[in-house]
């Protein structure tokens, strides 16, 4: 260590050191220069952090848009309205496909309790009609033929 200090003192002439005076510029200089490593890093940590959370943000919008397309392929092959696409679940795959099925079945049993329901047709009419036996030839062809 002294030949350290003599070392110094031949550099810098004229100063005088000690070696307490030496020790301690030194651990300040170390000190500094830590201080600006670590602050460094911490702020490359930082970046890295904020980079990663814009990807995971990217990752999610882009599956969300996969889990739509899966979707909108599924009605599609399953010949459903493309306007159900907003009901279904579209977390995962499994999600996805559960909903679908659950609200095909809806669809499909709400479209045949319409064409049920049209295929009955309306009920006749009820009325104070003469009878076809009073009715003269005029007010027969008017209730059976015209409508």
């Amino acid at each position: 260590m002294n030949n350290a200090l003599e070392q110094v003192q031949e550099t810098v002439p004229g100063m005088e050191f000690d070696m307490e005076k030496l020790h301690a510029m030194v651990q300040q200089a170390v000190a500094e220069k830590f201080a600006a490593a670590e602050n460094k890093m911490e702020q490359e940590k930082q970046a890295l952090d904020q980079h990663k959370e814009a990807m995971t943000q990217r990752e999610k919008a882009l599956f969300a848009r996969e889990m739509r397309s899966f979707a909108r392929e599924q009605l599609v092959k399953r010949s459903l309205p493309e306007a159900l696409l907003d009901a279904l679940c579209c977390d995962s795959e499994e999600a996805c496909l559960e909903s679908l099925n659950k609200v095909e079945n809806a669809f499909r049993t709400a479209v045949q309790q319409g064409v049920v329901s049209r295929m009955r047709g309306n009920e006749p009419l009820r009325s104070d009609a003469l009878s076809l036996d009073e009715m003269d030839d005029n007010a027969y062809y008017h209730a059976t033929y015209v409508k």
